[in-house]
């Protein structure tokens, strides 16, 4: 799947699929004249200019309810995020309020750049406003170091009439052992590919492995495990799948970014992925949309399933700190999330939004089914690709991501891909990081 160029929500690919390689640096002008003393800078990660009437009716609310403080919105690239943040680091023009992904929290932690909001709300206050599994995923060390913004998980996306044609309607796969069973028999029943998925780039095997139960640190992070006996026979099925023909070639080298272009042109049957991308399956292929229909995501043993959050954080170089914390709250708060979770297929990190009808209320259509189903589910949700709290999470991703490709390759077995992988690892994870 290329870039998307249009439709609500399709910014939000990035979110889902979490943490993607920096690949380009971008210039950043640090000669900007000094900032206004009641003004907020408030950086967005690619919402304009699909969001920009609600951002902008957002930020005109807030100044009307807190006359003298003004609010400069700057909208900057995904990709580009690590990158503008520490040139702005850099150059001390750093913005006052900034949304990030929160997997790229960790690149920042030991910086010690953002406040920590948990000393302004002692207690469980944030706790009973936003759903903890969310608020956990912005925690570090105890310090509450942004607030959960927009949700997403995950969900099995299929097209009925081709599963029925594969006599598998009744077949429908919840457990990563059911997956692979079906995407061999409806290989063997109709010589097409059952799926895409993703094993060899920004692979999502690291999800699989750790809702099978099997780490990929040790809670410390100071050891990789997932080289275990159990760790190589779940990874080893998967590189079966692919070495047998099971699973397109495209997958030990498309990101996840290329997961939906096989469903929404009809060549695959299933897509194990965000319900975001339902919109864009829409709008590109409403005959394939017609026939769609959602399930709950697939899980390992433990039952658990992947959370993915957009947060905001508060800069501690903000001079209006008081006044920053004031709008990241106001940002985040029930009516404005509930506002933006109707302009997008996403889900609201505030417990009293999930509680709307809007979350509860169902028709027919595969939208409202998984913004549904997905409410109900993201209370259990939980990060399960843990090694992004590392700060060097893009290196040992690409170091994992090799190992898959040379197994699939067939250089070397999954085992010794594996073992070469963790002791990559285990250098990294024992190396100071600043």
């Amino acid at each position: 799947m290329n870039r998307p160029s249009g439709g609500k929500g399709n910014h939000l690919i990035y979110f889902i699929i979490s943490a993607l390689l920096i690949s380009a640096l971008f210039s950043f002008n640090a000669c900007r004249k000094e900032r206004p003393e009641n003004e907020i800078e408030f950086w967005t990660l690619q919402l304009s200019p699909v969001f920009d009437d609600y951002l902008r009716s957002l930020i005109s609310d807030y100044e009307n309810q807190n006359p003298g403080v003004k609010i400069k919105w700057v909208d900057i690239p995904y990709d580009a995020a690590i990158q503008k943040l520490l040139a702005s680091l850099s150059a001390g023009s750093s913005p006052d309020v900034i949304n990030l992904s929160a997997d790229f929290l960790s690149k920042f932690n030991k910086m010690e750049i953002f406040h920590d909001i948990a000393s302004d709300y002692p207690g469980d206050t944030l706790r009973r406003i936003y759903l903890p599994n969310a608020l956990d995923d912005c925690t570090y060390s105890g310090k509450v170091i942004a607030l959960p913004w927009y949700l997403s998980t995950y969900a099995l996306i299929y097209n009925k009439e081709l599963m029925r044609s594969a006599g598998l309607e009744d077949s429908i796969p919840h457990t990563f052992s059911e997956f692979t069973h079906t995407i061999k028999l409806y290989k063997q029943r109709t010589g097409k590919f059952a799926t895409f998925w993703n094993i060899g780039k920004d692979s999502y095997l690291p999800m699989m492995l750790e809702s099978e139960g099997v780490k990929m640190t040790d809670d410390s992070f100071s050891k990789a495990l997932f080289n275990s006996e159990e760790s190589v026979r779940f990874v080893s099925e998967w590189i079966d799948l692919y070495k047998q023909g099971y699973l397109p070639g495209e997958s030990i080298v498309k990101s996840g970014a290329s997961i939906i272009e096989p469903y929404q042109s009809g060549q695959a049957a299933m897509v194990f992925t965000g319900p975001v991308f339902l919109r864009r399956v829409k709008d590109n292929a409403p005959a394939v949309y017609a026939n769609t229909e959602v399930a709950p995501p697939i899980v390992g043993k433990t039952g658990k399933h992947e959370l993915a959050v957009m947060s905001v954080s508060v800069m501690q170089s903000a001079k209006q700190k008081k006044a920053a914390v004031d709008f990241a709250l106001f940002l985040t708060n029930a009516e404005n999330q509930l506002r933006f979770c109707k302009l997008a297929t996403i889900y609201p990190s505030v417990r009293k939004a999930l509680d709307d009808e809007y979350f509860t209320k169902s028709g027919d259509d595969p939208m409202e089914k998984a913004r549904v189903l997905g409410a109900k589910m993201i209370y259990d949700a939980a990060r399960l690709r843990t090694y992004l709290r590392h700060p060097k999470f893009d290196r040992l991703r690409d170091i994992f991501d090799e190992a898959i490709q040379s197994a699939c390759l067939g250089n070397s077995s999954t085992k010794e891909a594996l073992d070469k992988a963790a002791a990559e690892w285990d250098i990294l994870l024992n190396q100071k990081h600043h």
